[in-house]
């Protein structure tokens, strides 16, 4: 079994990284492959509405480093997706990843590809777990909506600073459960 981590925050040792890092760990207790994407240096742009991944089996039109996530996706059992809010909403590099799956829209993704699990890692600085619950299960859900099996959405609270999940036990074992969750 594989298993990728995606970390969509732009911060070095950033919440989401750690949090990411700790769940892939746990994931290979279980067993698992893992591999972490870092997405705030790679080049993507973003989905141009042309359409032509629908006319040619899912595949973008675009030729820029979301090929290596597609390729990783594609070849993954498991995808975790780390991302931070900033302003109501994950961050842009994390808008930029799943507007970009668009293309795997009106095409058999989970029959060619087959099932996969995901969990979504969410970093947050307001201590409100639910503040931004809408945003974070539209997030979500779009995975679902594609045909993969959303297994965890785990909101970590109160991380305005960095590193600060580092000594949060709690949050860690949350992340923890999550990444042995994701591979059953």
């Amino acid at each position: 079994m594989k298993i990728i981590g995606i970390n969509t925050s732009p911060r070095e040792n950033s919440n989401c990284e750690i949090a990411l890092k700790k769940a892939l760990e746990a994931a290979e207790s279980k067993g698992a492959e893992t591999e972490i994407i870092n997405t705030n240096k790679l080049n993507i742009t973003a989905c141009q509405a042309d359409n032509y991944c629908k006319e040619h089996e899912g595949k973008c039109a675009i030729d820029d480093d979301m090929t290596q996530i597609y390729k990783a996706i594609e070849e993954a059992d498991g995808v975790i997706l780390s991302a931070p809010v900033y302003f109501f909403d994950v961050n842009a590099q994390a808008k930029l990843v799943i507007d970009r799956l668009y293309s795997y829209f009106m095409f058999p993704f989970a029959e060619t590809y087959g099932k996969k699990n995901f969990s979504m890692i969410v970093s947050q600085g307001t201590p409100d777990e639910g503040a931004f619950k809408q945003t974070i299960d539209v997030q979500a859900n779009a995975f679902g909506f594609l045909g993969f099996e959303v297994k965890d959405v785990v909101v970590l609270t109160d991380n305005n600073v960095p590193a600060a999940v580092a000594d949060k036990e709690d949050q860690l074992a949350k992340v923890v459960e999550l990444g042995e969750n994701i591979v059953n």
